[in-house]
């Protein structure tokens, strides 16, 4: 992969962040660049997590895909499994996104889960994504998540702004979880690319968000967490990723996760 020129464009964004800005993925594959010509990318990756209070340690496996394609759409999926209270679920996840115009993304996602022992029976979700003045980027999304006994409908509202080679981002959760109340989370991001397609940012979050049990029943609790991650591609083919985070689930269990994932690129 080659590397890109710090040209200005529309809003006052380098061309290369607008590449990737209006790929319409920030929370998936923002972190890197996508060459001109199309591009696939496949990636392997495992977490463990370790839980405090008696809990056993949970883990997930996952194999991700994705493809932009010429014209600029950009195509992804994933197949994954996870384990909690002693328990494996599989699912598949899928979405694309379109670039509309100079300024917009429309991103409609998917995903089913085959057991449904804690994770959600499915969701759907549609994201729009704004190109703004000044580098900053505008975004809303709706999605409706699917469990046994509940469905949660979750509205997230986001803002993020590129500079030099930062990236910083907010973004605000309203949930409507049915029977249990109607819980607000945020979240923020700092990205540092130390080269074209190489970067390292913190993420923290705090609020209260909802969370599957063996059983089908939803709860809410106060979270907070913070976590680091990076992608650092070690030629125009391969990369590492990694992650590595705390999360407060209120007084039920703290959680200290790390996950190593490896990519290639097409």
């Amino acid at each position: 992969m080659g590397r890109a020129q710090l040209v200005t464009g529309q809003g006052g964004i380098p061309r290369k962040w607008q590449q990737v800005a209006l790929m319409g993925l920030t929370l998936l594959v923002a972190p890197y660049l996508v060459a001109d010509e199309g591009r696939t990318e496949l990636e392997v990756s495992q977490r463990y997590e370790h839980l405090d209070n008696g809990f056993a340690g949970w883990q997930a496996q996952r194999l991700d895909a994705q493809r932009r394609t010429v014209s600029g759409i950009t195509w992804y999926g994933a197949v994954l499994r996870e384990r909690r209270y002693g328990n494996w679920d599989e699912g598949v996840e899928a979405g694309v996104a379109i670039p509309v115009g100079e300024n917009w993304v429309i991103q409609p996602e998917a995903g089913k889960t085959f057991d449904d022992s804690f994770l959600p029976k499915g969701y759907v979700d549609l994201r729009v994504q704004r190109l703004l003045p000044e580098g900053w980027i505008g975004s809303a999304s709706l999605r409706r998540t699917e469990y046994d006994n509940s469905q949660v409908d979750r509205l997230a509202l986001g803002g993020e702004r590129y500079w030099g080679n930062w990236r910083g981002a907010y973004t605000l959760n309203i949930s409507d979880v049915e029977g249990a109340g109607s819980p607000i989370g945020h979240m923020l991001a700092l990205d540092r690319y130390y080269n074209d397609t190489s970067f390292v940012g913190i993420r923290a979050n705090t609020g209260r968000e909802e969370e599957g049990l063996p059983d089908g029943r939803v709860f809410t609790a106060s979270v907070s967490g913070f976590g680091l991650r990076g992608r650092h591609w070690l030629d125009a083919d391969w990369a590492l990723s990694w992650d590595l985070g705390w999360v407060s689930q209120g007084d039920i269990y703290n959680r200290y996760g790390a996950q190593i994932g490896i990519r290639r690129a097409f």
